[in-house]
C-alpha cells in the first residue's frame, strides 16, 4: 500500500487543504483591497472620515482572524495526524514487511533453484559416471561369460566326442539307432565319420590286412556274413558324411574306404569267379 494511496483515502485531509488554500486566497484578496483600494467614506467635501490608524486596525485585526483561523485548523490537523498516526504506522510497517518477506522469499527462491540446478548436475555427473562404470562391468562380465561359455563349448565338445567314442565300442548295428537320433540333434556330430569306421572295422573282421596285426576274433551275433554287407553300410554313411560337409569328415572318409577297397574288390572278383565255378 503507496503514501499517495493512503492520502487518497482521507477525505478531511483533503478538505484541511481545501480550506487552507480558500483562507490564504481570501486573506491575499483582503490585503490587496485594503492596500491598493483603502477603505474610505467619502462626505461632502470628499474628505475621508476614517484614518490612516483606523486602517491599520482593520488590517491587523483580518490578520488576526486569519492567524486564528490557521492556528484552528492546524491544532484540529495535529490532531487529526495524531489520531491516525497508528494505523499509517501499521500500514507502513506491514508494507515494509511485506516488501521485506517478498523480497526475502525470492532470495530464497533463487538460492533453491540455484541449489537444484548444482544438484541436478551433480547428479548428472555422478549419472553419467555410474552408467560408464556400468558399462564398462558389464562389459568386463560379458567378455567373462563369453570366456566361461567358451571352455564349457570346449568342455562339451569333449565329452560328446569321448561319448561317441565310448559308444562305438559297441558293435554298428546296435548303436546305428542312436547314431541317427544324435545326427537330427547335431548334425555336425562326429558320428557318422565313426559308424564309417566302425562298418570298416567289421569288413576288416572278415578281410584282415594282411600288413596289420589281425584282430581278435570273438563270437558274436551279426546281422550278416556276407562282408559286403558291412561295406555296402560303410559305403551308405559315407554318403551322410558328405551331406556334412566338412571337409575333414570327408577326407577321413574317403581315405578309410579307399584304404579297403582293394581288398572288397578282390573279393568281389574271387566271390565271382567262385559262383561261375559253382554254375559249372
Amino acid at each position: 500500500m503507496t503514501r499517495l494511496e493512503k492520502k487518497g483515502r482521507d477525505p478531511l485531509i483533503v478538505f484541511f487543504y481545501i480550506f487552507i488554500a480558500v483562507l490564504i486566497l481570501c486573506f491575499v484578496v483582503v490585503t490587496l483591497k485594503i492596500a491598493f483600494s483603502p477603505v474610505c467614506s467619502a462626505d461632502a467635501q470628499h474628505v475621508c472620515v476614517i484614518d490612516t490608524w483606523s486602517i491599520a486596525g482593520l488590517t491587523a485585526a483580518v490578520f488576526g482572524i486569519a492567524a486564528a483561523l490557521l492556528t484552528f485548523l492546524g491544532a484540529f490537523a495535529v490532531a487529526y495526524w495524531w489520531a491516525n498516526l497508528d494505523k499509517k504506522v501499521d500500514a507502513q510497517v506491514e508494507t515494509r514487511t511485506n516488501e521485506l518477506i517478498e523480497q526475502r522469499i525470492q532470495d530464497q527462491e533463487a538460492k533453491f533453484q540455484a541449489q537444484i540446478e548444482s544438484n541436478v548436475q551433480a547428479f548428472e555427473t555422478q549419472t553419467t559416471q555410474l552408467e560408464a562404470k556400468f558399462q564398462a562391468q558389464i562389459a568386463d562380465n560379458v567378455k567373462t561369460l563369453d570366456s566361461q561359455i567358451a571352455r564349457l563349448e570346449g568342455s562339451f565338445q569333449f565329452i560328446r566326442k569321448e561319448l561317441v567314442i565310448a559308444t562305438m565300442v559297441f558293435p554298428p548295428w546296435e548303436v546305428e539307432e542312436w547314431a541317427y537320433e544324435l545326427l537330427a540333434v547335431d548334425p555336425s556330430s562326429e558320428v557318422s565319420v565313426r559308424m564309417v569306421m566302425s562298418y570298416l572295422d567289421e569288413v576288416d573282421y572278415f578281410l584282415p590286412d594282411p600288413s596289420t596285426p589281425s584282430k581278435q576274433k570273438t563270437l558274436r551275433f551279426m546281422p550278416s556274413e556276407d562282408v559286403l554287407y558291412y561295406w555296402n553300410k560303410a559305403l551308405e554313411w559315407r554318403e551322410i558324411v558328405k551331406g556334412q560337409n566338412d571337409p575333414a569328415y570327408i577326407s577321413n572318409a574317403d581315405w578309410q574306404i579307399n584304404k579297403r577297397r582293394p581288398r572288397v574288390e578282390a573279393y568281389e572278383k574271387q566271390k565271382g569267379e567262385d559262383k561261375h565255378e559253382d554254375s559249372r
